[in-house]
């Protein structure tokens, strides 16, 4: 470095680099700190070495580090873009083998479940088929077990033929979220903008720490609020109407669910964290994951919802 022999302190120039600032200033801000603390007169007053020291630590840190706003922001974006599963992307490089016996959705313990199947040689001469079947048994035995008997009965009392999607009535906030088509995702100052091409549904949702009551009247998608947790981001809505899906899932009025969304490091992928609260359902949350990879040459289709599913306007 052009300023290493300037007369400043060895324990300060080892600070600093190890610190990783000195890179990061631009060369006329090095001259400054060199010539305000390595100086000849400060060399013939060691009696202060360490009010030194600690003076061009702090200079240096307060100008190589990126303001918190900033931080936060380039954290945010990290989740912004368009997002496809396995069912839309099925031959993008980020997949793995696993993530394709979860198209949908799946508990953390079927995914822990396949993981290991497929790590044993013991199943080496199994078919993928077979894995598939057995991970599925374990996720429906998992959802069984933490059913209460409320909502088992609710369950097998699930007719088909009833689904809303027949009448042409758009789904509840589960089956929006978990839908396998791609969604695009916006990060504004005060709002996060989700547009699911499942029925061509966009949500705007406000980014607030307050809660929403509980007491007031149930809604398909329930009253959502957002927040930030470093990267994460997280959904949360409250007083969601009661549904029963083909996916073996039924809650009661009231229901409290919890999106929870995290890019990877590089930023390639987007794994959802969906926990469904409903003490009438479930003896604890029940919690499912699903993973999603970037797709920026995807396309939100803009087109009705009911267009999309009969061919008909």
């Amino acid at each position: 470095m052009k300023y290493r022999n300037e007369p400043c302190d060895e324990e300060i120039w080892s600070a600093l680099e190890v610190a990783g600032c000195i890179k990061l200033m631009p060369p006329t801000t090095v001259e400054i700190l060199v010539t305000t603390v390595g100086s000849s007169s400060v060399a013939e007053h060691h009696q202060l070495p360490r009010r030194i020291f600690l003076a061009a630590v702090m200079v240096a840190v307060s100008l190589c580090s990126p303001p918190a706003d900033l931080l936060r922001a380039q954290e945010r974006r990290a989740i912004q873009g368009i997002w496809s599963t396995t069912f839309t992307a099925p031959d993008h490089p980020e997949w793995k083998i696993e993530d394709h016996f979860c198209q949908i959705a799946c508990p953390p313990i079927a995914s822990q479940h396949i993981r290991s199947l497929l790590a044993n040689p013991a199943n080496d001469t199994r078919s993928l088929q077979e894995l598939a079947q057995e991970t599925t048994r374990v996720a429906n035995q998992y959802v069984a077990q933490l059913m209460t008997d409320a909502a088992r009965e609710r369950r097998a009392r699930y007719d088909p033929a009833a689904d809303p999607a027949i009448r042409c009535e758009p789904p509840g906030l589960i089956t929006l979220v978990l839908a396998p088509l791609p969604i695009a995702i916006e990060v504004h100052d005060d709002k996060v903008i989700i547009h699911h091409d499942h029925w061509n549904t966009v949500r705007a949702i406000r980014i607030t720490d307050q809660s929403i009551p509980s007491v007031a009247a149930s809604t398909r998608l329930g009253s959502s609020t957002a927040r930030f947790e470093g990267a994460t981001l997280i959904v949360e809505s409250r007083n969601v109407a009661a549904v029963s899906t083909s996916a073996d899932i039924t809650t009661t009025d009231g229901t409290r669910i919890v999106e929870r969304y995290t890019a990877s490091g590089n930023g390639a992928r987007l794994n959802l964290e969906l926990i469904i609260d409903d003490p009438a359902s479930y003896r604890e949350p029940l919690v499912l994951a699903q993973s999603r990879v970037r797709t920026p040459d995807e396309k939100i289709l803009d087109i009705p919802p009911c267009e999309a599913i009969s061919g008909k306007p």
